[in-house]
C-alpha cells in the first residue's frame, strides 16, 4: 500500500541534484573556468579604452592608441569564442545530467511494485521520465547561470574598486536596496506563478476530459456545464497572468533600469561638479565612460538572476516530481530472497488470505483455496469481486497482508520474485506486444532456435501467420502489435507462453471481444497451452470455463461458490444469475 509523500524543499532538491553534477565535475570545472575567463576579460577591456581617452588621445600617441585598439579587438574575439565554448559546455553538461537521471528513472521501472502502475496513470509516469528529467537539466543550467551572474557581479565590482575605490563604496550602498527590491518582488509575484502552474495543469486535464469524454458529455447534454468549468479555469489563469504581468511591469526590469539611470545621474553629478578633482576622486572622461560601462556590466547579471528565478521555480517543480519517482520504495523481493526451484509441480494453496490496496479496506477477505497440480480452475464473479486481485497475488504482483500463499507447500514470500516468476505465465485480454518481429515477440530476446519458434506457432494454430507473410518469423510487428488483429495477438501470446513452458498459467479474459471463429482458435490454443499445467482462467464469458476441473465464484472478496458448472448452477445463486444473464444476451 502506497502512502502519499511530502514534496521536497529546495535545499533537499539541490542536495539530490549535486551527485549528478559532481559526476560531470570535469565538464563543470572547465565550464566554470571559461566563465571566469569571460568575466575577467570583459572587466579588463574597459581599462584599455579608458587609457585611450585619458592618456593617449591627449598625447596624440597614435601607436599606443592602435595597440590598445588591437588588444581590445583580440580580447573581444577571445571573449566571443569563450562565450560560445561556455554555452556549448553548459548545454553539454546539462544533457549529460539529464541522460543520467533519465536512465536512473527508467531503471527504476524494473524495481517498482506492480501496484504502483495500477495507481499511477501511464502518462504521468512517462512525463516524469521525459519532461521532468529535462526539468533537472534546466535546474542545473539555471543554477549555473545564476552562479555565473554572481561571478560577473563580483569580478566587475573588483574592477570598479581598482578603477576608483570611492565609486565602489557608492555602488556597494546600492546592494541592500537591490536585494530588498528583488525580495519584495519575488514575494509578490511568486504566489501568482504558483497558481498559474497549478491552473495550467488543471486546464490541460479539463481539455483531456473534454476530448476523451466528448461522446459521454454530448449523450448526457453536459456541454454547457463542462464549458463553464473550463471557462472558469481559463478566467482564473488569465487573472493570475494579468496580476503577474502587472507586477513585472511596475516592479520588474523597467524599475531596475530606472534605478540604474538615477544612479548614473547621481554619479555624474558627483563626479562632474565643478573641478577636475572632487572628494579626492580625479574626474576624467575615461573614468566616467568606464564607470558607466561597469554599471551596465553589473546591472545585466542582476537582470539575468531576476529572469532565471522564474525558470528556477518551474524547474524545481519538475525536479521534485522526478526525484520523488526515483525515491519511490522498491519492491524489496524482486531480487532478494531464496532462489525459487527451476522446476515446480504447480500445486497452489491460498490459506486465509487477506489483501487490501488501502489499509483495512480488504478486497480479499479470508480466502482459502487449494488447487492440485495440473488442474484447470475458472475464476468468475462480478466486476470488483476480487478475481484479478487474487491472481495478482499468485503472480507476486502484490503482497498479501495476512495468511499465506503456498506453491508446492512453500510460501511464495520466501522466494525472490524474479526467479519465482520464471515458473509463471500470463495471457492478458489485450496482449502486450512490442515493436520488432514475430520471433522477437515470442522469444522475448532469449535464445531459441527458429525451429522451436515455428513449432510453437504451429502448435497453437498460428502457423498461418508464417505462410501468409514471406518473411515468416521475421515478419515485422509494429508498436503494440497494431498491424495484427486481437485474435492474432492472443495467438502469439499463447505461442510465447508455450515456448517458455511455465508450470502455472493465468489466462485473463483470453476470449473476450472476439468473433466466434477466432474464439475457436483461441480455445484450441488455450487447451494446448493448459495441457499438463496448473491453469487459472479469469472469465467473464462463463462458457470459457464450463469444462474446467473446478470453478471458483468470488463476491466482494469472498469465495461464495466452488465446484463444477453443473453443481454451481444448482447451488450458487450468483453463478446461476450470471450464467442465465449471459445466455439470454447470446440468444438475443
Amino acid at each position: 500500500m502506497r502512502k502519499k509523500k511530502e514534496e521536497y524543499d529546495k535545499s533537499v532538491l539541490f542536495k539530490k541534484t549535486l551527485p549528478y553534477i559532481l559526476k560531470e565535475r570535469s565538464l563543470v570545472i572547465i565550464t566554470f573556468l571559461f566563465a571566469i575567463g569571460v568575466a575577467v576579460l570583459t572587466t579588463i577591456t574597459p581599462f584599455l579604452t579608458k587609457d585611450i581617452i585619458d592618456i593617449y588621445i591627449p598625447e596624440n600617441n597614435l601607436k599606443q592608441i592602435f595597440l590598445n585598439l588591437l588588444w581590445y579587438f583580440i580580447a573581444t574575439i577571445v571573449v566571443v569564442l569563450m562565450r560560445y565554448a561556455l554555452q556549448y559546455l553548459q548545454t553539454l553538461t546539462g544533457m549529460h545530467i539529464e541522460k543520467n537521471i533519465r536512465e536512473e528513472a527508467i531503471e527504476k521501472i524494473n524495481y517498482l511494485p506492480v501496484d504502483y502502475y495500477s495507481l499511477e496513470p501511464d502518462g504521468k509516469i512517462v512525463a516524469k521520465i521525459t519532461s521532468d528529467s529535462n526539468g533537472v537539466r534546466t535546474f542545473y543550467m539555471t543554477m549555473f547561470s545564476i552562479a555565473n551572474a554572481l561571478l560577473n557581479i563580483v569580478i566587475v565590482y573588483i574592477g570598479l574598486i581598482v578603477l576608483e575605490p570611492m565609486l565602489g563604496v557608492i555602488i556597494l550602498a546600492l546592494v541592500p536596496i537591490i536585494v530588498f527590491w528583488i525580495t519584495v518582488y519575488r514575494k509578490k509575484v511568486h504566489r501568482y506563478y504558483l497558481d498559474l502552474r497549478e491552473t495550467g495543469s488543471r486546464i490541460t486535464g479539463k481539455l483531456n476530459e473534454l476530448i476523451t469524454g466528448a461522446l459521454i458529455i454530448q449523450d448526457f447534454n453536459q456541454e454547457e456545464e463542462m464549458m463553464d468549468e473550463y471557462k472558469a479555469l481559463v478566467n482564473r489563469y488569465n487573472y493570475n497572468d494579468k496580476k503577474a504581468n502587472t507586477i513585472n511591469i511596475y516592479f520588474g526590469w523597467e524599475l531596475l533600469i530606472a534605478l540604474k539611470r538615477l544612479t548614473e545621474v547621481a554619479i555624474l553629478f558627483f563626479l562632474g561638479y565643478q573641478a577636475v578633482e572632487v572628494a579626492g576622486v580625479l574626474v576624467t572622461a575615461g573614468l566616467i565612460s568606464t564607470f558607466l560601462g561597469y554599471l551596465d556590466r553589473m546591472i545585466n547579471p542582476i537582470n539575468a538572476i531576476f529572469n532565471n528565478l522564474n525558470e528556477l521555480e518551474d524547474s524545481l517543480v519538475a525536479a521534485n516530481r522526478v526525484f520523488m519517482f526515483i525515491d519511490e520504495a522498491n519492491d524489496s523481493r524482486i531480487f532478494t530472497g531464496e532462489e525459487a526451484p527451476s522446476a515446480i509441480k504447480g500445486e497452489v494453496e491460498f490459506k486465509h488470505i487477506k489483501f487490501a490496496y488501502v489499509e483495512n479496506n480488504y478486497v480479499l477477505d479470508d480466502v482459502s483455496l487449494k488447487v492440485e497440480a495440473g488442474k484447470k480452475i475458472g475464476i468468475v464473479g462480478h466486476t470488483g469481486s476480487g478475481k484479478s486481485s487474487l491472481m495478482n497475488l499468485l503472480l507476486a504482483y502484490n503482497d498479501y497482508q495476512e495468511g499465506s500463499l503456498l506453491v508446492d507447500g512453500v510460501d511464495i514470500k520466501t522466494y525472490q520474485k524474479a526467479s519465482y516468476r520464471k515458473n509463471l505465465g500470463i495471457v492478458l485480454q489485450t496482449p502486450a506486444l512490442f515493436a520488432g518481429t514475430i520471433k522477437s515477440n515470442i522469444t522475448m530476446e532469449r535464445s531459441y532456435s527458429d525451429e522451436e519458434v515455428k513449432a510453437v506457432l504451429e502448435e497453437v494454430g498460428a502457423g498461418y501467420l508464417l505462410r501468409k507473410n514471406e518473411l515468416g518469423i521475421d515478419t515485422p510487428i509494429s508498436f503494440k502489435g497494431e498491424n495484427l488483429s486481437l485474435g492474432e495477438k492472443q495467438l502469439l501470446s499463447f505461442a510465447r507462453i508455450l515456448l517458455r513452458k511455465p508450470r502455472i498459467l493465468v489466462l485473463d479474459e483470453a476470449t473476450a471481444n472476439i468473433d466466434t471463429e477466432t474464439e475457436n482458435k483461441i480455445k484450441h490454443a488455450m487447451d494446448v497451452v493448459a495441457k499438463g499445467r496448473t491453469t487459472f482462467i479469469i472469465a467473464h464469458r462463463l462458457s470459457t470455463v464450463k469444462d474446467a476441473d473446478e470453478i471458483v465464484v468470488l463476491d466482494h472478496g469472498k469465495i461464495v461458490g466452488q465446484g463444477s458448472h453443473t453443481s454451481l448452477y444448482e447451488t450458487c445463486a450468483i453463478y446461476k444469475d450470471m450464467y442465465d444473464s449471459q445466455f439470454e444476451k447470446n440468444q438475443a
